[in-house]
Parts: C-alpha cells; structure tokens; sequence
C-alpha cells in the first residue's frame, strides 16, 4: 500500500473557462461531498479557485469526476494546480462556497442561456410554484451576460439585486441540494420580477393617428418622438417642452400586471396588433405572421421596407410545417444559442410580407419562458428586434415607452435592468456545419482561442489589443493572452445612434474584462468612423486592409501556420492603391500578404453610396464593356459624361457589385433596398434553378496577365448575359453565373498552386454567405485536391474583420 495516497494534502485548484454563472461552484461542492473533500470554492475575478484538503487518492478522483461532470453550460478551458500552504496552517473540517471576490485575471464570461428542459418541464406543471413564470431559471439557464454589471459574477453584481429573494427562493439558493443552489437568477411569482403591460389609450392620440394616415411612410424615430412631443404640450398648454422634460411625462394609459399583462398581450396579437415584448438582450415587436395588414403595419414602424422577418415557433414539429429541416439544423436550432436559423420555405401559408420573395425563413425557438408562453397561446409570432429603421435594439424602458404611434398597441415588459443591448444571432447550416451570419446573444461574450505559437515573440504573447472592425455590421473584438472577445454585432457606424452604442460598448466591455489594450488596429480606409475612433485612444495604431483582415479571421479560427491562398469577395474594402477592392486573390501567410488576382477594375459613381444602385452600377459596367446597345437607362448619357469628366467617379474590383449588375441585367433586381438584396434574390433564382434541376448556361470570365498582376475580366459573361436572357430561363443563366465564378476560382487557384506550391485556400467576405457560390467552389477545389477553409465562429461578413485584425496585429 502506497501511504503517501492516503496522506492528507491540501491544494489550490484554479479553474478557467465557462465556470461562472453556470452553476460551477454546486456542482464542485457536490462533487467535494462525495469525494470526502474539505476546503472552499469561490469566484475569484472571472476564474474559480478551490482549496482541498483530504488524502492524495480522494483528490485524484475528486478532480477526475470534476473534469469529466455534467454540467450543462460549463466548459473548463484550463486546470492549474498547486500545492496551498495557509499561514495560519487552516484544518479544514467542511466543504463550503465562500464569498466571491474580484482580481485582475479575467476568465470567460458566460453568455445568456435558453431556458433549460429542467424549468421548462417546472413551467408547465400546475403543483410546481413556478408554474406558469415568466422569468424561471436557474443554474443551467437565463440571462448572464446581458445582466452582469461587473465581476465575479454574483447576484449584487447583477440586475438582479433589484429584487430581494422571498423566504422560499433564499432556502433553495442557500440548499444543496437544489438546482438553485448560487443560481444567481433565481426568482419565482412572488418576489419578482413582475410582467407589466402599458396598453395605449388611442383616443389619447388621434392626432397621432391623422398624421400617420397622412404619411404612412414615416421611418424616423425622431419624428413620432415629435409627434408625441406636440400631443403632450398640448395637454400642459406648453408647446416648447424639451426632450429630457419628456421623459418624466406619461400619456394616459391602462397599466396592467402579472397574469392580466399576459392575458391582454395574447389578447392583441390574436386580434391581429402589434406589441413590444421586452426580453433578454432588448425589446422585439411581436406579432402574428400570418396577417397581411398587421405584417404591413410592423414593415411602417420599423421603416423596414423589404427584408425578411424572423419567425419564432413552439418547436421543430412547428417549424417542419413551414420549412425544410435537416438534422443539422435541427440540432442548431436546438443549441443552446437558440439562433435565429435560415431555412428554405417554399411555403404559402404565411403572409407574403412576413419574408417576401426570399426562398429562406429565418426560423428560431423561443430561448425565455415568456416566448415560450407567448407561443403556446398565439402560434407562431414574428420577433423582430424592436428598432426604427437601422437604429439600435431598444433596451431601455423609457424609450419604448415613449414610441406613441397607432401602430404599436401596447409593451410587455418588466423592471429587470438590460446593462448591454444584444439582439439575436443569425446562423445556417452549410457543409454540415453551423455557420455564423450574426454573432451576438447566445455565442457573446465567448471568445476564439488564439493558440500562443511559437510564431510569436514574447512580447506578442502579452499584448493586449483592440481591434475596431469595420463600420457595416460593425464589431469590434478585445484581446489578452490567447483569448479574442470578438462583440454582439451593432449595424452601421454611419447611423449616430449606432455608433454611440459602439463606443459605449467598448468602454463597457473594456471595463467588465478588464483589459487595457497596448494597440488599437482598424481598417485602412480614412473615412470610416472606426478609423477615426482609434486615433483619438491615445495609443499605438496599425493598420490592417479589409481584404487581408478577412482572411486573417480565418487564418485565426483554424490556426493556419503555413502559406494560404486567401479569396476574399465582397461589395466594398479600401485598397492600398486607393480603389475600392473586393474581389481579391491573395498569398497570406502571418501578417504578411501579396495581391495577385482581382477582377477587372470597373470606374463606377458614388463610391460605397453605389451600392444601393444596382441599376446605375449596370450601366457604368455596361459603358466600360463597350456593351452600350444593351443599356436600358434614363440616365445613361449623365452617368456616361460623368464618368468621362471623372465626377465622383471610382475604380472598383468589387465582386459584391457585380452581382448587383447580373441582377439587374436579368430583370430581378435593380435596387438593394437592404444591404445584400440583389445578390440575395440573384441567389435565389439559382438556388431555384438547382432544385427544380434546369441546368446552368455555360458561360466564363477572361483571365489575363497584364504587368504580374491577373485579372479577371467580366466582359464575357456580361456579353452573354445581354445576349441570352430574352432566350435562356433566368435561372439557368443566374447559376451559370454562379458557376462561371467558381471555374474562374479553380483556375486561379490552380496556377498558383503551379506557381507557388500552396495547396491551402481560406475563403471569406459577404459574398460567400451565399450558399450556391459557396457550395459550389468548395466543390471544385476539393475534386481538384486543394484544401479549403472558411469562417465558423465569426461571420464571413464584415463581423469577421476585427478577429483578422487581431490576428495580424498578433503576428506583426
């Protein structure tokens, strides 16, 4: 027998990872109890640290069965072990959770939590006193990041300190026997939080209600605000009220609670109104997909004039009556995300407003006991983020509050605070695998491990970085020893409002990591809002260019060492030569880069404001191509004297634009009313040709080599697109175009694999979200034995670009 086993020792376990707020500290303390283990266990920064006692063998298993538990939302990232000696030699003679304290070490912040199987089933049964509790969680579940006001992660350090705990919650969060044992959001139906619902008196506003009849079209925030502003003036006799005096001035309406603010929310979304449902990350508006007055009306409040809503449904079951679902996607749409999920629907049961002409539905499950009660009684809702136009989600109470429109017939809500606006994550299904369109509640805060090779110097491996992104679908990313926090997605800089919330955001995120970065690395094009932040930081600033960035992120997501083939197409990127880029071929490897593939330079008008246009890109590809007999524009000879004076005028390299010409061309689209739509509805006709098994026109680009440099040259395919598509089915020549640009990747990456020797490609940007492209270049390239990698964690949008940042700046 091996006495040393059974001698006592004591040791410090630190333990990083997902380990707050996810009921870590029960399952140690239960583990401990089986194991004969004396000692504490307590948050300490963003970390837990343990102190055993008890014989070496009871140790060894006791860290085995902690390694290996079931513990839904845990995920241990390291273990690090030491020998503890206490000055005052502490015997311990229990095993007990001691109060958290805070330090300079910042582990992983867990992200907000779907509700769990466990309070689901207690949701639904009539004896449990929980049922039918809007807000039930516990450890494995609820709100986290959007809540945390600081670390560790306790409840005074969260919202949920506003509600004290009745005598039954504080029994089951002080028992150990509980799923509730430190479950932090803790609550039941009588201590709180409460529902309220605000129903809008209307008579109240009549004039409201003329002024939008009058125009209908009314998208700006701004303008109802001031709409509400003269209706409460008139009632004070004071027309010159101020904005902040309007926070404090309520219009006369019927509040209602708990089960009466429940009922009534059901009662007008089956009547066909429209509602705002506060929930974890900010309000959405709510209403039914299936009306198309009501659908119409949710399209003038948002000011949202095409894009397609997301649907919430009970279950799979549901969604299956509406959408095709692979296992896959049934297993994303059940993950613990709960992301929003494209689908492809070719259904006719809902209201064509609901999504339009896309062949995909946006489909998601409820993730927080009110949507899943808010499903049961009304069927499926659409749950859109509660914003006007492209402003921020609405977090704040006050604010929604204040919309006074006859649009919006009530707000459900509560008073638990929401510290951080997160809205929904958008992701799909693609080479079986989930794929990110929008990161943010469900995958944020969690981090992208960058593995700390020997490829970097010591001074690297310390260094803390900012990273500002771009400014559409703008996130930024912090970063400190391995560890990349890339942020919830917030829209484009461009709106005020948006960038308000960025710079809050970072400073927020900044301060709840505690990271001080050293650099801040931002995008290369000067005018851009996050550029122009970084420089007023006070500290070091590279930069990094857009196209490079997005290989970057995948270079990053894979730990990609060796030479790789970076394709990276999208609409627009500030070059290094000062035109717009966006069809890029590139040679990458670390920080370093080498441009050697393009598409043909294109002189457009409007620079990044083009690409609303697609009808006017058309004819200026159209006039470069000397394909003038085929332009059908008003505006041609303008647009032609323009370009000849060179006003306003910019060369493009941008695959993203010229979807938007082949759209145009064959007459499906020549306005993106939203970022992406002609390429979407481009996609569209493809994928519909592929299904309904109508085969691509054969079509392909011009390659050339002009002073080192190849060029792909579109003259061809715009030829026989002009030629053919009053004689060829739409479809067979949208996927041939499809195809032509895969061919047209395999050929160059084929000449330089014979040129360089590199048989690794990494492909990115906003045009690889579509799905037929996508698919079909992974195809070629792995028939032709190249190995292909592609973003996972990150978006292939923009999202991706502050994680290449990162990285480059790592690499440096």
């Amino acid at each position: 027998m091996d006495k040393e086993q059974y001698q006592v020792v004591t040791k410090k376990v630190i333990v990083s990872g997902i380990v707050q707020g996810v009921g870590f500290r029960p399952l140690t303390f239960r583990v401990a109890g089986k194991h004969r283990i004396y000692g504490t266990v307590q948050n300490i920064g963003g970390m837990v640290e343990i102190i055993t006692q008890s014989s070496q063998i009871d140790f060894n298993e006791f860290l085995y069965d902690l390694k290996t538990a079931d513990c839904e939302g845990c995920e241990i990232i390291n273990i690090e072990i030491k020998d503890f000696i206490s000055p005052e030699a502490i015997v311990y003679t229990e095993f007990k959770i001691i109060e958290s304290i805070a330090n300079d070490e910042i582990s992983i912040i867990p992200p907000d939590l779907a509700t769990c199987d466990n309070c689901k089933n207690e949701l639904h049964t009539k004896s449990n006193r929980r049922f039918n509790n809007p807000f039930i969680s516990c450890m494995s579940c609820g709100p986290r990041y959007t809540i945390i006001e600081k670390l560790p992660y306790d409840r005074d350090n969260t919202t949920m300190v506003d509600f004290d705990m009745c005598p039954s919650c504080s029994e089951e969060y002080t028992s150990p026997e509980s799923r509730r044992f430190h479950a932090q959001t803790i609550s039941c139906n009588d201590c709180g939080p409460y529902l309220i619902f605000d129903e809008f008196n209307h008579n109240e506003y009549n004039k409201a209600k003329d002024l939008e009849a009058k125009d209908l079209e009314t998208k700006d925030l701004e303008t109802r605000h001031l709409v509400t502003k003269d209706l409460r003036a008139e009632k004070l006799g004071n027309n010159e009220l101020e904005n902040n005096e309007l926070e404090n001035i309520e219009f006369e309406n019927r509040q209602l609670s708990n089960t009466q603010a429940f009922k009534k929310a059901v009662d007008i979304i089956n009547v066909g109104g429209i509602i705002a449902v506060k929930g974890i990350g900010g309000y959405h508006f709510a209403c039914s997909p299936f009306k198309e007055a009501t659908v119409h009306n949710l399209r003038k409040l948002k000011g949202r004039e095409e894009k397609p809503f997301a649907v919430m449904f009970k279950s799979v079951q549901s969604i299956r009556q509406y959408c095709e679902v692979s296992n896959e996607e049934q297993m994303l749409l059940n993950s613990k995300a709960r992301p929003i999920v494209l689908l492809y629907s070719d259904n006719k049961k809902m209201a064509k407003a609901t999504y339009k002409d896309s062949i995909y539905c946006g489909a998601f499950l409820p993730y927080t006991p009110l949507q899943i009660m808010l499903i049961e009684k009304c069927g499926p809702l659409i749950m859109t983020s509660a914003n006007i136009s492209n402003r921020p989600i609405i977090k704040e109470d006050n604010e929604m509050l204040s919309i006074r429109t006859p649009l919006l017939h009530g707000v459900l809500y509560n008073r638990r605070r929401i510290i951080r606006s997160v809205d929904d994550s958008v992701a799909k299904v693609f080479d079986g695998k989930a794929q990110l369109i929008r990161r943010s509640r469900g995958y944020v805060p969690y981090p992208v491990f960058l593995p700390l090779n020997d490829n970097l110097n010591n001074t690297n491996k310390n260094l803390r970085i900012f990273a500002a992104g771009g400014d559409l679908k703008a996130a930024f990313c912090l970063y400190n020893k391995g560890s990349a926090v890339v942020s919830q997605y917030f829209g484009d800089l461009e709106e005020k409002t948006v960038f308000d919330d960025y710079k809050e955001s970072i400073e927020d995120l900044s301060h709840l990591l505690k990271i001080v970065p050293d650099i801040a690395i931002c995008d290369l094009h000067p005018n851009y809002f996050s550029s122009r932040y970084v420089q007023t930081l006070g500290i070091p600033v590279f930069y990094v260019q857009h196209h490079h960035a997005h290989i970057a992120s995948v270079m990053a997501e894979h730990n990609l060492k060796e030479r790789v083939i970076g394709i990276a197409f999208d609409g627009t990127g500030y070059g290094t030569d000062g035109n717009i880029w966006g069809s890029e071929f590139m040679i990458c490897k670390g920080a370093d880069y080498n441009r050697v593939a393009h598409l043909k330079y294109t002189p457009i008008l409007g620079g990044d404001q083009s690409m609303r246009d697609a009808k006017k890109t058309a004819t200026c590809f159209l006039l470069n191509a000397q394909l003038i007999q085929f332009i059908n524009d008003d505006r041609s000879d303008i647009i032609e004297a323009a370009l000849r004076n060179n006003i306003n005028t910019v060369l493009s390299s941008s695959m993203g634009r010229l979807f938007d010409v082949i759209a145009c061309l064959l007459g499906i689209q020549d306005e993106n009313h939203y970022e992406g739509e002609c390429a979407s509805n481009l996609e569209r006709e493809a994928v519909l040709a592929e299904r309904h098994g109508i085969l691509p026109q054969k079509m392909e680009f011009s390659i050339k080599q002009i002073e080192g440099m190849t060029e792909i040259d579109p003259l061809p395919v715009l030829e026989s697109i002009c030629k053919l598509r009053r004689h060829v089915d739409t479809g067979s020549l949208a996927l041939g175009f499809h195809y032509a640009i895969a061919d047209t990747v395999l050929n160059i990456c084929e000449k330089i694999r014979h040129e360089q020797n590199i048989n690794l490609v990494a492909i990115s940007g906003g045009v690889f979200q579509n799905t037929v492209l996508s698919k079909r270049v992974l195809k070629v390239l792995r028939e032709n034995q190249f190995h292909v990698y592609y973003n996972v964690s990150v978006p292939p949008n923009d999202g991706s670009i502050s994680l290449g940042q990162t990285y480059v700046g790592l690499m440096r």
